[in-house]
């Protein structure tokens, strides 16, 4: 790769902060001359290195104070690097912590002039861009009133628009967009796919795994300072959900009087397969109403998804089920045996209840789930999970084995006989006075 094409280059950098049991030690470490030591060593990052070439989009993904925020500091210069190198080629616009950066006593208006002189632009050109970027915000007379007056959804509107309308080469968001309500959000990622189809460089933060697969190609996986993964955007969501499961499953075996039944060994995870263990999906056959294996369908048919496993050690609480999502990662419907159980329970169907259900090493079992397939014309992936439910309702979930992109089918649409828009069907119906 040519310098010329990196935006961001990353170099073993390694960032270490020192812990204090008490205030006091500070002064005392620094009366000691190095003598003696009166704190601990934390390394935020350990040894992380990437590039991130012009025009790329980059995700950084891992669970809480695995070193997302710091990262992104650093290659902002926010921060410096305990050690290690960042080279940064290009004007970079930050929307890291909500209002970072603006002066709490200064007016919107204010606010927006600073951060423009900030980024190196003269009083003339941000005159040029104030009307613009004070209507993408949308916050009305408030532009003139002290930002500590605002709410956060306000300090947001305001912050995005002035990161993008700096004309940045590199804008780096570090999950503040979770707190603007959802019509701005679509106005912000919209106004992000704009300016990456021009050739911007975007480093995004977020929990959601699927904004970070669609928006993404690639994805920093971190987890306390370490990069456990840097490459391809699905494999590193996949792994990363891997991590929070295992972790959550952990946690809930450890809760229920020591009971880690579920808790065993395994065959080892492939890509897009993860689980502790206890069961194992053999296979996934999807299915037409008469039976046949089909791969294509017509709006409104029925879909039989049949889910085979097997049983590696005694089991009970099982649930199976499987998700249905678009080829982009958006989840459109997941639904599986406990779904149903609990409107058993509830009565509002009939039926024997598979959570009750025992299971001993070597059983088979297969379970088909059948849909109204009111899909729009697509093609869609299918997810498959066995699950362990400690609660009747969802509230304690031990994932034994989950199988991504599993199967695939697709939906054509015969336009001459029944149409719509979209990717489900609302049985739409109009009624007319003549």
């Amino acid at each position: 790769m040519r310098s010329e094409d990196i935006a961001v280059s990353v170099r073993n950098v390694t960032k270490t902060y020192r812990l204090f049991a008490h205030p006091g030690d500070r002064i005392k470490q620094f009366l000691s001359f190095g003598i003696r030591r009166y704190h601990q060593s934390f390394n935020a990052l350990s040894d992380v290195s990437l590039d991130i070439r012009k025009g790329e989009t980059v995700g950084i993904i891992g669970p809480n104070g695995s070193g997302k925020s710091t990262l992104l500091q650093i290659i902002c210069g926010i921060l410096k690097p305990t050690s290690g190198t960042v080279q940064v080629n290009g004007r970079v616009s930050a929307l890291l912590e909500l209002g970072a950066g603006f002066n709490p006593e200064f007016t919107g208006r204010e606010n927006v002039y600073f951060q423009g002189m900030l980024m190196g632009l003269g009083a003339d050109v941000i005159d040029r861009r104030f009307g613009d970027i004070a209507d993408f915000a949308g916050i009305g007379e408030f532009i003139d009133q002290p930002v500590r007056t605002y709410s956060s959804g306000m300090f947001l509107r305001l912050a995005f628009s002035v990161a993008v309308h700096v004309d940045p080469d590199i804008l780096v968001v570090d999950e503040a967009l979770a707190v603007g309500d959802p019509l701005f959000q679509k106005r912000c990622y919209s106004r992000i796919k704009e300016m990456q189809q021009r050739g911007l460089t975007l480093v995004f933060v977020s929990h959601d795994h699927e904004i970070v697969r669609t928006l993404t190609s690639m994805t920093l996986l971190l987890g306390s300072g370490v990069s456990l993964y840097w490459g391809d955007s699905r494999e590193a969501t996949h792994r990363y959900r891997k991590i929070l499961f295992e972790e959550e499953a952990l946690r809930i075996a450890r809760e229920h009087n020591g009971d880690d039944r579920s808790v065993m060994s395994g065959k080892p995870a492939t890509s897009g397969e993860y689980g502790i263990g206890g069961a194992t999906i053999t296979g996934l056959r999807i299915l037409a109403e008469g039976g046949e294996e089909r791969s294509v369908f017509q709006p409104g048919e029925r879909i039989h998804l049949e889910v085979s496993f097997s049983i590696d050690t005694p089991l009970d609480k099982l649930n199976v089920s499987v998700v249905i999502k678009t080829l982009q990662g958006w989840k459109l419907y997941s639904w599986g045996t406990l779904n149903q159980d609990i409107a058993i329970w509830a009565g509002r169907l009939d039926g024997e209840v598979f959570w009750d259900k025992t299971f001993e090493a070597s059983d088979k079992p297969v379970v088909n789930l059948a849909l109204d397939g009111n899909f729009g014309a697509g093609s869609y992936e299918v997810q498959a999970v066995v699950s362990r439910e400690m609660d009747r309702h969802f509230g304690s979930q031990q994932v034994l084995h989950w199988c991504d992109e599993i199967g695939t089918f697709r939906v054509e649409m015969n336009k001459r006989e029944y149409f719509f828009g979209g990717i489900c069907d609302l049985h739409g119906r109009a009624t007319f006075d003549a």
